[in-house]
């Protein structure tokens, strides 16, 4: 369920106690960290007399290791403090637990990391990896138990928004969208921020993800700045070039399925603000500094800036088509950030970078070619030939960018036919969904819902809509 029982099945307490290996997955900002960092607090508060052993790993800073010892002691030790407990580490491996947070491609990570997962080294040690829920598939998991990390319940929600923004949790909770949102704590967190600052009291409040990166991007920039510029707008403008140099890196780091940036963008203090840097140990004496974002969706985020303040046309088609591949389906990631970026309504970032004519002449050709080329058609012959269509991305992408012409493009192109046969649907994607099946006023819709599961709030949204289905 999306938005989840209250009664946890699994605590973290209850992994902890486990001997299984664990396969910890999630959305993004589900909580995944969070529940390891939950451990390893239990872990050092338990009265235990046996000596045992518990090492966190941040993925994004492990990138030049090159052993085991430099894995488990480089950062922490003096040459060689560690030699007699890496020896009793090898011996007693059964004692040891090793987390893995943010595993994207084993082959992207240093192969000391790849051969514990596989257990070539400390074969009997526990190890925890936390990755994306499109990670899973290529991750080798015959030896873990798999554990997904549902995010906050409804009570939860309401617990935490009481706590952090008080009477303002009302008009969240009135609104569906809003409140379907704070299941993940991340965006619970955004919803927050955004409602904890100073606006008119009848200002628009963000309701999809991507207008929660657009106000926490241009909150962040504001409070950042040394004048707190009251032209917003104008402010950013004159970070065109810092903020274009973060985006193409960005793009790069994402392009490549990496979260380590090894060069530093700028200079500029405001836009460095979005990273976190890394100081790493390469020799006794010697430090090197490399770069990650706060998370691995404001990289995306980013990624799709660029790509949108460099309108090649054929640099998006080529994203589109790498969206197919096994090899680069990740990127499928930049385009729901990308159809809200070319929407001029406020508030926007791209309108303060580029012409509004110019975001126009993008948005003409955008829609269809990215719609034509995800509709791809199944090679089972013209008779019987149909298209293969990841409708409810595509339904996603299509409420982010609020266009109707959009919806009635692709709804077209579907024969007026959405198929959703099978999925799982959050609230979310069922505000997606009956957004575009909304703009269908002249035609019904035929909409297949064979063994969807939606919960009672997703039901509350598809509701709306029904009148346009046949």
């Amino acid at each position: 369920m999306y938005i989840p029982e209250n009664k946890a099945e699994t605590s973290p307490s209850d992994l902890l106690k486990t001997g299984r290996n664990i396969l910890l997955v999630g959305k993004p900002g589900i909580g995944k960290t969070a529940v390891t960092h939950q451990m390893l607090k239990l872990w050092a508060e338990r009265d235990n007399e046996e000596l045992d052993y518990m090492f966190y790993f941040d993925m994004r800073e492990k990138s030049d290791i090159k052993n085991l010892e430099d894995l488990l002691f480089g950062a922490f030790s003096e040459p060689d403090e560690g030699k007699e407990v890496l020896q009793d580490i090898k011996n007693n491996s059964d004692n040891v637990t090793l987390i893995f947070d943010g595993i994207t491609d084993l082959s992207d990570h240093p192969s000391v990391v790849k051969r514990l997962v596989e257990k070539h080294l400390l074969s009997e040690a526990k190890i925890i990896v936390t990755l994306r829920l499109d990670d899973e598939e290529d991750f080798p998991s015959e030896d873990f138990v798999r554990v997904e990390v549902k995010g906050f319940n409804e009570q939860a929600i309401k617990t935490y928004l009481s706590a952090t923004i008080g009477e303002e949790q009302k008009k969240v909770l009135s609104n569906l969208e809003l409140f379907t949102l704070c299941h993940v704590p991340m965006y619970a967190l955004m919803v927050s921020v955004c409602f904890s600052s100073e606006t008119p009291e009848d200002s628009p409040q963000p309701c999809s993800i991507a207008d929660i990166y657009i106000n926490i991007v241009r909150h962040c920039l504001q409070i950042n700045s040394q004048t707190r510029n009251r032209d917003l707008n104008s402010f950013i403008n004159t970070k065109w070039n810092e903020m274009l140099s973060l985006a193409e890196v960005a793009f790069h780091a994402t392009e490549g399925k990496t979260v380590n940036l090894t060069e530093r963008p700028c200079e500029d203090s405001c836009v460095l603000s979005f990273l976190n840097p890394l100081v790493i140990k390469v020799g006794p004496t010697e430090r090197t500094t490399t770069y990650a974002f706060l998370h691995y969706t404001i990289q995306e985020f980013f990624a799709a800036l660029w790509l949108l303040k460099n309108p090649d046309r054929d640099q998006i088609k080529d994203v589109f088509q790498q969206c197919l591949t096994e090899e680069k389906k990740h990127m499928k990631h930049l385009i729901p950030f990308m159809c809200r970026l070319l929407n001029v309504k406020s508030p926007s970032l791209m309108k303060c970078l580029n012409p509004a004519q110019e975001l126009k002449n993008t948005s003409n050709w955008f829609f269809e070619e990215m719609i034509d080329t995800l509709c791809e058609t199944d090679e089972a012959g013209p008779e019987d030939s149909e298209l293969d269509v990841d409708t409810l991305f595509l339904c996603q992408c299509l409420y982010e960018s609020q266009c109707p012409e959009a919806c009635m493009y692709l709804l077209d192109k579907l024969d007026y036919h959405l198929d959703l046969r099978g999925e799982s649907l959050d609230p979310l994607p069922c505000c997606a969904v009956a957004y575009v099946v909304a703009q269908s006023t002249e035609r019904k819709i035929s909409l297949n819902l064979e063994d969807v599961m939606v919960s009672e709030q997703g039901m509350r949204q598809l509701f709306g809509c029904l009148k346009n289905v046949q």
